[in-house]
C-alpha cells in the first residue's frame, strides 16, 4: 500500500473523512466517515502526521469529479490546467503543495488509466495558446506518465515523474507565456532566466516541501543531455526520469503552436526527436513515446486515399495505421454520421496531415471519446 500524506486542506472539522487514516507507522487511526470535532484536534492529527492509501484517495477523487456525469476527458483536461496554474502561481501563499501536485498527479493518471486515446485528443485538439505555459506542462506529464506506464515502473516512480513534469517550470509559468508570444530575440536576461530555471524551480520546490528526491532531481536536470551541452550545469550523467521528462518536453513543445510558430504533427515532431543528437543519444525513451503517442496521435485530422477527410481515432499496434473517423466523403461532403476506417487497408491509407485551421467541420470531441 502506498501512502501519501494528507494536508490540512484536505481533512476539515465536521466532514466526515472520505477514506481510512492512518499514522506514519502505517496502523489505522481513524475509520472512513469520522468526524473531528475541533480544530485542536485536528491540527494535533496533522502534527502527529495522518496518511492515506494514495490508491482509495484516487478513486474517491474520481468518483467525486465524475459523480453524475458521463466521463468527459476534455473537461477534465480543463479542470486539471486551472488547478495547475492557481497553484504554480501562488506557491508562495498556498500551503501542502507537494500534496496538492500529488492530487493533481493522479488527475493525469486517470485521463491515462481510462483512455490513452482521449487523453492523446485532449492534447491534440485543446492546444489553448493563452494558456501555453500550463498546457505545456500537462502534455509533458501525460506523456511522461504513458511511457512510465508502458514501461511499468512502479506507482511511486510514475507519480514522481508526472510531479516533475506539473512542476518542471514552476519559477517561470508566468515569463514563459510572455516568452511564447513574444516575436523579439530574447534579452540576456531572458536567456539567464531560461537556463537557470531547472535550478530555481527545483530550489521553489524544495522549499514549499518537496522531500521526494526523484522528483526534485528530474526537474533540476530536465534540459541536461548526455553530450554535456544542457543547461544549467551541462552535466552528462542524467537520471532516467530526467531523461524522460526532457524527451517529453521536446515532443509537447513542438506540437503545440505558438504565436510566433505553428505546431507540428505528430511525425514532424517525431522526426525532430530521432534527428538531434542531443536527444537520441543514450536516450531509451523516444522509441517507446513513439510507440505510445503514433506517428498521427489521435485527434489529429488526415487525408485518406479514398479523398475523404478524417478525424485519428484511436491508436492501433502499428504506429502508422491508426483507426480513422471519415467526416466527410470523397466530395468533401460531410456525413451525417463518422465512419469508422481502419488504415491498414491500402483503400483508406493515411496520405496526408491536414493542418487544424484548414478543417472547417465543427466537432464534438465528447461525443466521440467520452463515455457514459
Amino acid at each position: 500500500m502506498s501512502m501519501q500524506k494528507l494536508g490540512k486542506g484536505l481533512a476539515e472539522c465536521g466532514v466526515p473523512l472520505e477514506y481510512d487514516v492512518f499514522g506514519e507507522d502505517g496502523k489505522l487511526l481513524l475509520r472512513q466517515g469520522h468526524v473531528i470535532n475541533n480544530e485542536k484536534q485536528l491540527n494535533t492529527l496533522l502534527q502527529r502526521g495522518l496518511y492515506v492509501d494514495v490508491a482509495a484517495a484516487a478513486a474517491k477523487a474520481q468518483e467525486n469529479l465524475l459523480s453524475g456525469h458521463k466521463y468527459d476527458p476534455f473537461w477534465l483536461w480543463d479542470e486539471i490546467v486551472g488547478k495547475l496554474g492557481h497553484l504554480l502561481r501562488l506557491c508562495d501563499d498556498e500551503g501542502d503543495i507537494p500534496d496538492q501536485v500529488v492530487f493533481l498527479s493522479r488527475l493525469v493518471q486517470m485521463l491515462t488509466d481510462r483512455s490513452k486515446d482521449a487523453a492523446l485528443a485532449a492534447m491534440i485538439l485543446l492546444p489553448d495558446q493563452g494558456r501555453y505555459s500550463l498546457v505545456h506542462c500537462l502534455h509533458a506529464a501525460l506523456l511522461c506518465d504513458m511511457v512510465a506506464m508502458r514501461l511499468e515502473w512502479g506507482e511511486e516512480r510514475r507519480r514522481s515523474v508526472v510531479c516533475a513534469a506539473l512542476t518542471m517550470n514552476i519559477s517561470m509559468v508566468d515569463s514563459q507565456q510572455k516568452l511564447s508570444e513574444q516575436a523579439e530575440p530574447l534579452t540576456p536576461e531572458q536567456r539567464l532566466d531560461i537556463k537557470m530555471h531547472p535550478k530555481t524551480s527545483a530550489d521553489i520546490l524544495d522549499k514549499a516541501g518537496v522531500g521526494d528526491s526523484m522528483w526534485l532531481q528530474a526537474v533540476h536536470d530536465h534540459h541536461e543531455t548526455p553530450l554535456g551541452n544542457g543547461y544549467p550545469n551541462g552535466i552528462k550523467e542524467i537520471g532516467d526520469e530526467a531523461t524522460l521528462l526532457r524527451t517529453a518536453d521536446v515532443f509537447s513543445a513542438k506540437v503545440s503552436p505558438r504565436t510566433t510558430r505553428k505546431q507540428m504533427n505528430g511525425a514532424q515532431a517525431s522526426r525532430v526527436l530521432f534527428t538531434d543528437p542531443g536527444m537520441t543519444t543514450a536516450n531509451p525513451f523516444i522509441a517507446v513515446l513513439i510507440k505510445e503517442v503514433g506517428i498521427y496521435p489521435p485527434g489529429s485530422f488526415v487525408k485518406l486515399a479514398t479523398g475523404e477527410t478524417g478525424i485519428v481515432y484511436k491508436r492501433s499496434s502499428n504506429a502508422h495505421t491508426p483507426i480513422v473517423l471519415s467526416l466527410t466523403n470523397s466530395r468533401g461532403t460531410p456525413e451525417a454520421k463518422p465512419i469508422r476506417r481502419d488504415t491498414s487497408n491500402e483503400e483508406f491509407k493515411i496520405m496526408s496531415v491536414i493542418p487544424r485551421e484548414n478543417i472547417m467541420i465543427r466537432i464534438n470531441p465528447v461525443s466521440l471519446w467520452g463515455s457514459p
